[in-house]
């Protein structure tokens, strides 16, 4: 494995060696199917001493319920001049409840007639989290019942998606820096190897070998250390170019990594002429700014290398950030 990483990284990884010549880890980790009720991955996550705040928020029953019946369409027959589709249609959406109609739409391919008929209801109440059905007809029956096995699961149980958000950021606390342009594996710095050690504990106790993690130490070498600083300016240029698509920049203007300072330029430039952005958007902005700022602090002193203009164009960027903010605040009437 650590051969596969050399290549693709141009790092080098080792099993051991002293402490002090470690710059941090190489990450990577792979998640497949897998179920787990939140309430056992707390315990998984504290018997590790890996902080509760990792662990995705409760499941929604709201969100259950749309993931389930949005998985219950599909081909009821095909022949060769009639095709019979099942599709849910939501009627209703208020404070109290979600209605939703199972349809079933009749291709007639020989007329070229489409024809529809409600053979199902679905009510989520939420104030108590249950969903109810009524089948117009017995073949409305089988997507019903399957649709109130997946309210069941999808409310009860974290699935992959849960986990690898869980480990994601988990890594982003870590000041995790992509080293491969596909993803998929990361640098952490070797401060941060106690909550590598708990998520790849944890990791190994999920009931589920379809979720594999592994981190290998770094050595503290020149050549490692410009490919890391290489690695970094690349996910500064990547960071700012989301935010700069958040605010409503050009998303394909401003993937184009050229340099730092052409990318913040573009990144003015939109700034200048967006006028329509809501002050959340603007705050979440300045806040991913400042802890990308902190993030290049960090490696700076952990690289021994001057990253001062990197840091200053970030400043830059905040205080254009700020204008803008300022300037909604103002067209918004806020003082």
């Amino acid at each position: 494995m650590s051969t596969m990483i050399h290549d693709a990284t141009k790092l080098y990884a080792v099993k051991g060696g002293n402490t002090d010549n470690i710059l941090g880890n190489l990450v990577w980790f792979s998640v497949s199917d897998m179920e787990i009720l939140r309430d056992d991955l707390v315990k998984l996550a504290m018997n590790v001493g890996l902080p509760e705040k990792y662990v995705p928020a409760p499941i929604r029953p709201s969100d259950a319920f749309r993931r389930a019946t949005s998985e219950i369409g599909g081909v009821l027959k095909t022949g060769e001049e009639i095709t019979e589709v099942l599709m849910v249609r939501e009627v209703l959406s208020a404070e109290d409840r979600v209605v939703r109609h199972l349809i079933k739409e009749v291709r007639d391919k020989k007329n070229v007639q489409l024809n529809y008929e409600k053979i199902g209801e679905i009510e989520f109440e939420r104030q108590w989290g249950t969903m109810n059905v009524i089948a117009l007809t017995d073949e409305a029956k089988p997507a019903l019942n399957k649709a109130k096995v997946l309210y069941g699961k999808y409310r009860d149980y974290f699935i992959s998606d849960h986990v690898r958000r869980l480990i994601k950021t988990a890594l982003g606390d870590c000041q995790a820096v992509g080293v491969r342009p596909a993803g998929a594996v990361y640098f952490t710095p070797a401060t941060y190897e106690p909550t590598i050690k708990a998520l790849n504990s944890l990791v190994k106790m999920l009931p589920s070998s379809a979720v594999e993690m592994h981190y290998l130490p770094v050595v503290n070498a020149d050549d490692q250390k410009q490919m890391l600083e290489e690695k970094l300016r690349g996910h500064v240029l990547s960071q700012v170019s989301q935010i700069g698509s958040m605010l409503g920049g050009n998303a394909q203007v401003l993937s184009v990594k050229k340099t730092l300072k052409s990318l913040a330029s573009e990144f003015a430039a939109t700034l200048r002429d967006q006028n329509v952005v809501s002050k959340t958007t603007a705050n979440n902005a300045i806040q991913q700014l400042q802890g990308l700022k902190q993030q290049v602090t960090e490696y700076e002193s952990l690289l021994d290398s001057n990253l001062g203009e990197v840091r200053s164009t970030i400043d830059i960027l905040r205080k254009q950030v700020r204008i803008m903010l300022d300037r909604v605040s103002l067209d918004n009437g806020v003082a």
